[in-house]
């Protein structure tokens, strides 16, 4: 049994660990931002995310250097707004701090901003795949007041 020890300590370790080395690659792609908010509720497999990120002077061409994000045409609301219909029914099922600080105002979901939404829809997972809501991850940039908005949900 000893000499299993050491390796399967390691291997505990790193995976104890291992997320505190994750750099997200669209937050990654942007500037420093200057304040961050970040609520979740779940576990390991099967969480939901809300974070707010805000920045002094990101402007549209960042976010198009960036190559994430997409500027919002009309076409794109009805789609941004489905992810976060969905998003704000988990929050409501879920409650408890995740549901006390949620603040996103759907209305301001226009042309003229930014987006990039990354979601595993119809990749396999077991004898199916993946569902359009079982799990993405959106990103949303208003220009205007200069706040990311991030919402991540795989139930």
């Amino acid at each position: 049994m000893k000499r299993f020890g050491l390796p399967v300590l390691t291997l505990i370790l790193i995976l104890s660990f291992g997320g505190c080395f994750f750099q997200d690659p669209v937050l990654s792609a942007l500037p420093d931002y200057k304040t961050k908010v970040f609520y979740t509720s779940g576990g390991f497999q099967d969480y939901t995310d809300y974070a707010k990120y805000t920045y002094e002077s990101v402007t549209a061409q960042d976010l198009e250097e960036a190559k994430y994000f997409t500027e919002v045409i009309a076409d794109d609301v009805k789609e941004i707004i489905s992810h976060i219909n969905n998003f704000e029914r988990w929050v409501n099922t879920i409650g408890e701090e995740l549901k006390a600080n949620y603040d996103f105002d759907k209305t301001i979901v226009a042309a003229g901003d930014f987006f990039y939404i990354e979601t595993k829809y119809g990749e396999p997972i077991g004898q199916g795949t993946y569902g359009k809501f079982d799990s993405y991850t959106v990103y949303y940039f208003d220009i205007d007041t200069q706040t990311l908005y991030y919402f991540h949900n795989n139930i």
